[in-house]
């Protein structure tokens, strides 16, 4: 009996050591093809996630998300009452996501991210299902949340998950919004990244703009972080096109933001992923360094070199001042703009004028120029878009045009059009309400920016806004602008105009549209792509491509793009710290950000040009194409008031700019000095 005994333990010894070997084989054949060193364990309602950087913990109770990385707290909120909008049966409602009656807690490991997958459903009677999953991935140990619906009859209208960071400790927030924001956690103001201020610097009231993705005024890229103590986070948006932020920023702060997922054409259709980054030592210089990995990783990233390559005439452009120079002017009488701007309403340049103007510039030494030639079409600047054609017959029409597009090949400079395919006038010859876009519902408020801030109708399911030179309009629906564009300028070729580029109004500003007409339904996605073939074609066809206030979606097809400046805020260079080297941005010369920020010369249409303005346009030309192709590797703050900044090129070039006596120092000097 004894023996017996002796031989089912010795056996069960047996079993247990061959067991651990096993296990402990597995876990080093796991280790030698790359997985995440990450273990996930659940005890006391709680799931933890720990890698050998990071340590998660999720709640299973209301959600409630906490960070240990390195020596810094990260908290999230707990799952709130509004995390989710929903219809059913045509109406929308609150949900918060802890409700769900049914919530299962699992291991997740994709072999390359490791966590925890969470199953949510049984909100009352919704027929709904939620999948999230939390995890860590590569050496880094990101944090990746995806997120994914199984929709039935019951649609996501709006998902903020994960939830907003608790913002109590947080010192500051930097958004991507305009073109870099500093907002400390106690900044005095009230602060709404689209919508307008009044005088005072209160929020405009009647400004109904909504956050949301690709729109310049919300961000200029898909990132945003926070600063606590010598640490830095940042939240990486990876699928940007249907996307915005939830945002709170009262008078005396703090700032609440979290991600936010908008719908598809009415649902949330597909998964959406954020990323969280950890930086144990850094500052917004550090995050802006991340997304730029992030982005030449992805390919949104296009060099100007690389551009140049496609198409040389790209390097023309540098150092190259731009102007917007304009033909016609002339208000729709019936419009709102002839009402609201009584002294502007009618003025004529003619294309001989011009031509005659851009002689004189030559003469008075300026060497190199890129016209952007607005208000050519037939009725003048903003007038029957997408119908451009004849040139403006007043102005000296189709022989005209050709002589101003000759003189200025004689005299060296570049000639380009100011276009615009996304606004759909009324008067356009072409227009057909069939072909502008459609809102999903008849009635309620029309939401296409920027009529939620000048103002807009909605007639039937088709939003109109009346504030422009044209008066009242529609939205193009996007698989038609290309169609417009090409009729164009063939027409243009025809007559032997040819364009040397162009600059596409408004698309790289505004954000895309859907459109739930049945006959050409188009996601915002598909709306970015009708953009981009314009931008293909345009560089394939003319040459180099401009656009208005480019989001970071534009980099691989734009070659230069105007400035915007915040109103609000500390402006930190964080699209320049990325991108400084993959797209122009022009400057009035007398700008000293614009040599803080090594951009190329613009000569300011209001005050034109004379010999001081061509010295200003000399250094800040002299500067840029020094450091046009090159990484802004630094920026710093040298006083605690933020009044005085330096930037840092790849080849040591610094800028030193001291906003209260108005110099920039520029090291090494520039030969124009």
């Amino acid at each position: 009996m004894k023996r017996k005994l002796f031989l089912i333990i010795k056996a069960n010894l047996l079993l247990l050591a061959l067991t651990l070997m096993i296990d402990k084989s597995e876990a080093q054949s796991r280790a030698s093809w790359g997985a995440p060193e990450v273990k996930v364990s659940h005890a006391n309602g709680q799931w933890l996630i720990v890698g050998k950087k990071q340590q998660v913990t999720v709640k299973e109770s209301d959600l409630a998300l906490a960070i240990k990385a390195g020596s810094t707290s990260w908290s999230m909120v707990p799952s709130q009452p509004n995390d989710m909008i929903v219809k059913s049966n045509g109406k929308e409602s609150d949900v918060r996501l802890a409700d769900a009656k049914k919530k299962d807690f699992e291991y997740y490991d994709t072999g390359y991210k490791t966590g925890i997958k969470i199953t949510l459903s049984a909100w009352g009677n919704l027929n709904l299902k939620l999948y999230l999953t939390v995890c860590l991935e590569e050496d880094s140990e990101d944090l990746v949340f995806d997120v994914a619906a199984d929709e039935k009859q019951d649609l996501v209208r709006q998902l903020n998950w994960p939830t907003a960071l608790d913002a109590a400790q947080v010192d500051c927030t930097l958004l991507s919004n305009v073109r870099g924001v500093l907002l400390p956690r106690n900044w005095p103001k009230p602060y709404h990244p689209i919508r307008a201020y009044e005088a005072d610097g209160s929020i405009q009231k009647t400004d109904r703009s909504e956050l949301q993705s690709n729109v310049i005024e919300d961000w200029c890229m898909s990132w945003w972080g926070f600063q606590k103590g010598k640490s830095a986070m940042m939240v990486i948006v990876e699928t940007p096109n249907d996307a915005a932020y939830q945002f709170e920023h009262p008078a005396g702060g703090p700032t609440v933001i979290g991600p936010r997922w908008r719908p598809a054409l009415g649902k949330l259709g597909y998964p959406r992923t954020a990323r969280m980054c950890f930086i144990p030592e850094g500052n917004y210089v550090d995050m802006a360094k991340r997304y730029r990995s992030y982005v030449i990783n992805t390919g949104l990233f296009v060099s100007l070199k690389d551009k140049i390559a496609r198409k040389p005439i790209v390097k023309e452009l540098i150092g190259t001042p731009i102007i917007r120079s304009g033909i016609l002017t002339d208000y729709k009488s019936d419009g709102a703009r002839w009402k609201r701007d009584s002294t502007t309403r009618h003025k004529l340049v003619s294309f001989d004028e011009r031509a005659a103007e851009f002689k004189k510039y030559k003469e008075m030494g300026l060497k190199s120029l890129c016209v952007v030639l607005t208000g050519w079409p037939n009725k003048g600047y903003d007038r029957q878009h997408p119908d451009a054609m004849p040139p403006a017959p007043a102005a000296g029409g189709w022989e005209g045009m050709k002589r101003l597009a000759e003189t200025c090949k004689e005299l060296g400079y570049l000639f380009s059009l100011h276009d615009q395919y996304r606004d759909y006038y009324l008067d356009a010859p072409s227009f057909n309400k069939q072909f502008a876009i459609h809102a999903e519902e008849e009635g309620g408020k029309a939401n296409v920016f920027p009529g939620t801030r000048f103002g807009d109708v909605k007639e039937g399911k088709i939003p109109y806004m009346d504030y422009w030179d044209g008066g009242k309009m529609a939205y193009l629906n996007g698989r038609f602008m290309l169609g417009h564009l090409n009729k164009n300028y063939q027409w243009l070729f025809k007559h032997d105009i040819h364009p040397q580029g162009n600059y596409l109004d408004v698309f790289g500003y505004v954000p895309p549209d859907e459109d739930f007409n049945p006959e050409h339904p188009s996601t915002r996605t598909d709306g970015l792509n009708d953009r981009i073939k314009c931008y293909n074609w345009s560089r394939n066809n003319l040459g180099f491509v401009g656009t208005e206030t480019a989001c970071d979606w534009t980099i691989p097809y734009v070659d230069f793009s105007s400035p915007l400046s915040a109103k609000n805020g500390i402006t930190v260079p964080l699209w320049d710290l990325v991108y400084h080297d993959a797209i122009l941005t022009p400057y009035n010369p007398d700008d000293l950000r614009g040599l803080l920020c090594g951009g190329m010369p613009q000569v300011s249409f209001r005050k034109g040009i004379d010999a001081q303005t061509i010295k200003l346009l000399d250094r800040i030309s002299e500067l840029n194409k020094r450091v046009a192709l090159l990484e802004m590797t630094k920026h710093e703050f040298l006083d605690p008031n933020y009044r005085k900044e330096r930037s840092t090129f790849a080849d040591g070039t610094t800028v030193t700019v001291d906003w209260d006596k108005q110099t920039a120092v520029i090291l090494p000097e520039l030969a124009s000095k």
